[in-house]
């Protein structure tokens, strides 16, 4: 499985593109997909990873790695809970 910026790469091979792709193609032609951000499964909209990193344009894999990367890992930290925040959950509903 592929997450982070990897994800946002196969998106774009998946779809036959090359680089340089500007941001608002990808937002235009895939508004609704899902982008897994990290190893432990968490996800956010596409168009969410694009706004946040608030890029307009990838030169190439490297320059979205660069862009998107620092994104993917802050939103993962972000969603990380620790062991007090599951009790609550699991309890306190």
């Amino acid at each position: 499985m592929t997450y982070g910026p990897d994800a946002v790469h196969e998106l774009i091979v998946e779809s036959g593109w090359s680089y340089p792709v500007s941001a608002g193609r990808l937002e235009r032609n895939m508004p609704m997909e899902n982008v897994v951000i990290d190893a432990a499964g968490n996800s956010m909209m596409l168009s969410e990873l694009l706004h946040a990193a608030e890029a307009d344009r990838f030169e190439s894999r490297e320059d979205l790695e660069r862009k998107l990367g620092p994104v993917c890992e802050s939103e993962s930290r972000a969603r990380q809970s620790g062991i007090v925040d599951r009790l609550k959950r699991t309890f306190l509903g």
